[in-house]
């Protein structure tokens, strides 16, 4: 791993250098947590308003002395633009030092799924809370790590409230909301209902039902919203490759990549929002239904521990 760390801190540097707002996230930073001991690739957060700088730096490695290789990747995701990144999209790019290089596969995010706000450290990583939002998907190996990151924010100073909302052990649970005081408890089970099943559940057990009931929901929305931006770019590219002069990947210089996807976006109808806000509800309520449904319980009382739709979809 020494040489993709070693990558994503000259990355890093020469993003700072450019004066682009930017964090890393997910793999990497459970690798610098220490969650993880391994990452094939790395996720970035940039600030929308600083796509074209991104591309700038991206651009300006192409031009050093042996050239970089930079290029979007054949399933890209959306193009590096605010119309589409500030709306849930990710791009994918790779970048290669040199011609004999390891191929670093970079995933960019402006508007993170589950996030609402990001900071980068000195060092340049995310925070736990942030990362454990992000890894609130519908992969099972996901939820340990949330897990994780949640007990480790709760040895940190003041950190009781963030770590009520990722904890997934019942046990450590039931812990930490024990030494909860009143005045926080109301807010926090506004975010997570859940919570509001410890007090009325002795058996551990039971609780650890209530856990993974809530954690069903979590991963039937997260199908629902990925779904939507699955099904949205592969109706883009179909309609993109029926074009008589299609042709994809190229190796054109990484700007000439750039204007042929946004065009391409453009002419070809990739929306710009597949899920808007105005989805929230409609989204939550898909992801109650099917947690109900593998769960073999009722729509009731999925909702006991379903969070709100601002809160999974914000």
């Amino acid at each position: 791993m020494s040489e993709p760390i070693g990558f994503v801190h000259r990355f890093r540097d020469l993003l700072r250098a450019a004066g682009v707002r930017c964090a890393i996230t997910s793999g990497m930073a459970c690798v610098h947590y220490g969650l993880q001991q391994t990452t094939k690739d790395t996720d970035w957060l940039i600030d929308p308003d600083h796509l074209d700088r991104l591309r700038g730096v991206l651009e300006s490695l192409e031009k050093q002395f042996p050239p970089w290789i930079v290029r979007y990747r054949t399933v890209f995701g959306a193009p590096l633009d605010p119309r589409w990144m500030a709306n849930g999209w990710t791009s994918h790019i790779e970048i290669r030092e040199d011609a004999l290089g390891f191929d670093h596969h970079l995933d960019f995010f402006a508007r993170p799924p589950r996030v609402v706000r990001w900071e980068a450290d000195e060092d340049g990583f995310v925070s736990r809370d942030v990362v454990a939002r992000m890894k609130r998907t519908d992969r099972d190996r996901d939820w340990p790590i949330v897990d994780g990151l949640g007990w480790q924010i709760a040895d940190s100073e003041d950190g009781l409230e963030v770590a009520l909302q990722h904890v997934q052990d019942s046990g450590r649970l039931r812990a930490l909301w024990g030494r909860s005081p009143a005045s926080l408890r109301g807010a926090v089970m506004a975010l997570r209902p859940l919570l509001g099943r410890i007090d009325a559940e002795a058996d551990d057990l039971r609780l650890e039902g209530w856990v993974r009931l809530e954690r069903l929901v979590w991963q039937c929305l997260n199908r629902e919203r990925h779904g939507r931006y699955q099904t949205t770019w592969k109706d883009f590219y179909r309609r993109w490759r029926k074009e008589p002069d299609w042709v994809w990947p190229t190796a054109e210089p990484f700007a000439m990549q750039h204007r042929r996807l946004v065009a391409a976006a453009s002419r070809c109808d990739l929306a710009v929002a597949p899920v808007p806000p105005t989805d929230a509800g409609d989204l939550r309520e898909r992801a109650i239904a099917a947690a109900a449904t593998i769960a073999f319980v009722s729509t009731d009382v999925v909702r006991l521990v379903a969070p709100a739709a601002e809160v999974m979809l914000p």
